[in-house]
């Protein structure tokens, strides 16, 4: 289980998913008493834990929780987010298209696959990254895309004299580079039809937990959002 997924948990809900991790499968009475609280209040924890699949209901009465594996609990998580944004952007009626949506592991699955979409970008790149150092490869396929004139944009959160040599060299290739603030979030957008959005956390650099999506109405969303922060942002 990642930092990102558990920041979304609250805390009483958090303590029963933690008990049950350690321990193993049990009954709302028995985490009441562990917990030293009142049954109710361990299923309303429960509830929302149930809800993004980290935990599931087992057996008879009395029923027990179960926490689910961390690898099983991504791809139940992964299902409840995208349930919970075809409600949101109201993907119904005959004309809907499929939603595109895949989950990121790390920041090592997010340069893969924004690299493969990268090569197949036409008109623009923006993105909002952490400023960490990237392989030799992720800078070529920028390389590669500014020469097929691909407008490509960074907004950077981290700016030291190691990372503005960096970011000098990004500019010699054709990107655009901008200073702005902390936003603990990763965001690229392709072609204003693909997003990624991961987490960004200081303190753990290689962890990028999010999800790809390739819907035109929310990458216009999250374009419109980068416009406002490009304008905001200091000039390397």
């Amino acid at each position: 289980m990642t930092n990102f997924l558990l920041k979304t948990i609250p805390p009483q809900a958090l303590n029963v998913y933690s008990l049950l991790s350690r321990e193993g499968p049990l009954s709302a009475k028995a985490i009441a008493e562990k917990l030293n609280v009142l049954p109710p209040a361990v299923y309303r924890a429960a509830k929302p834990l149930i809800e993004i699949g980290i935990v599931q209901k087992v057996g008879k009465y009395p029923v027990q929780f179960k926490a689910m594996p961390a690898e099983d609990s991504f791809d139940l998580y992964q299902s409840a987010l995208r349930k919970d944004f075809q409600e949101t952007f109201s993907l119904k009626g005959p004309s809907a298209k499929p939603l595109n949506i895949s989950f990121i592991r790390d920041r090592q699955h997010l340069l893969e696959e924004i690299g493969r979409d990268i090569k197949n970008a036409k008109e623009t790149v923006s993105f909002i990254v952490s400023g960490l150092e990237i392989p030799a490869e992720a800078v070529l396929s920028y390389k590669e895309a500014a020469r097929r004139g691909v407008k490509i944009r960074a907004l950077v959160q981290n700016l030291d004299e190691t990372s503005s040599q960096m970011f000098k060299n990004w500019k010699k290739i054709g990107v655009k580079v901008k200073y702005f603030s902390n936003m603990e979030a990763r965001i690229f957008i392709i072609d204003k039809k693909i997003v990624y959005f991961t987490s960004y956390n200081a303190k753990i650099k290689e962890e990028a937990i999010g999800m790809r999506f390739e819907y035109p109405p929310y990458a216009k969303l999250m374009s419109d959002i980068f416009e406002k922060r490009w304008k905001l942002g200091k000039e390397i």
